[in-house]
């Protein structure tokens, strides 16, 4: 008798796990459709979830400003610019790849120890710059980003600003979206996008990629490097940056166009590499030949226009 009880618990047990797992699934079976709904729509509205997928064969270069024996600024917090250049420099990268996996991204240094030779401490600024150029011309990516931190003697002042091309129409809609989206966190101030039309800058002026280089905030303001610091500000501040470069690709997947160095009077020859630099003096000297005849051709006809008053 006591068996045959223990029998019949032992399958009203059974029988209750089953009808529970059933219900379970049969639950999930209509929630989940409802729940994936709300997903995606929270996806689809959130923007650090906003995917910039487009198939695209474009390449960003990021460039860490300063590094190895150059440390560049120094912050009120005894941070080097370098480290604060090389944090932001790979976020960024990091995010760009995460928004839009097709999107290459590469960089001149990922670590403390750059890798292009022939810098020495006699001329380390040039030969550093020089460095950094020449891997840019070697990679040949289709935008190029020089991240970098401003400093001032007078330490109110604060905000971020780029340096690019005067004709540099990529790089100058791609900081307006990165001021937008600076300006929605918020962050800073805009202190405005600059030519180097008068300010001539090595690694915006002498590739041929669009390029630009940014100052993201001032190391001498002491509440600008406390947010500098924090882990959020870097990862909104970089996400904001990726984003403009995934949305200007996603609108533009093709090749960017490319500069032509001869024509830009910031380039200086002898600091490029050697093909470039023959192209750019045998451009330049064909040009100024044509410009010499073309002044003789017009001083001889004004000559034979002159009247003979013997």
């Amino acid at each position: 008798m006591n068996q045959k009880k223990r029998k019949k618990r032992k399958l009203r047990t059974w029988v209750k796990v089953v009808l529970t797992l059933l219900g379970i699934t049969i639950a999930w079976s209509v929630l989940r459709p409802l729940l994936s709904k709300e997903e995606h729509e929270a996806n689809r509205n959130d923007p650090d979830q906003t995917a910039y997928k487009v198939d695209t064969n474009a390449v960003v270069l990021i460039d860490p400003g300063h590094g190895g024996m150059d440390g560049g600024a120094i912050s009120t917090s005894n941070k080097a610019e370098k480290q604060y250049s090389l944090e932001y420099a790979l976020k960024i990268g990091e995010y760009i790849q995460q928004y839009n996996p097709n999107i290459e991204v590469i960089y001149t240094h990922n670590s403390d120890e750059i890798p292009w030779e022939n810098v020495n401490s006699y001329n380390y600024a040039l030969d550093d710059l020089n460095g950094r150029t020449n891997l840019i011309y070697e990679k040949d990516p289709d935008y190029v980003l020089s991240v970098h931190f401003n400093s001032r003697e007078d330490n109110s002042e604060y905000g971020y600003e780029s340096y690019v091309r005067k004709d540099d129409v990529a790089s100058d809609t791609i900081y307006s979206y990165i001021v937008k989206n600076l300006e929605a966190i918020p962050w800073s101030k805009n202190n405005g996008g600059w030519s180097t039309e008068g300010y001539p800058l090595q690694i915006v002026d002498m590739v041929k990629s669009p390029s630009m280089l940014i100052e993201l905030g001032y190391l001498t303001n002491a509440n600008e490097v406390n947010e500098l610091n924090t882990e959020a500000t870097k990862d909104k501040i970089c996400k904001a940056i990726a984003k403009a470069y995934c949305q200007y690709i996603a609108d533009n997947p093709g090749p960017t166009e490319r500069q032509d160095l001869a024509k830009n009077p910031n380039v200086i020859a002898e600091n490029l590499p050697e093909e470039e630099r023959k192209k750019v003096e045998e451009a330049r000297a064909k040009e100024k030949a044509e410009q010499e005849a073309a002044q003789a051709a017009a001083n001889s006809s004004s000559a034979e226009q002159v009247p003979n008053t013997n």
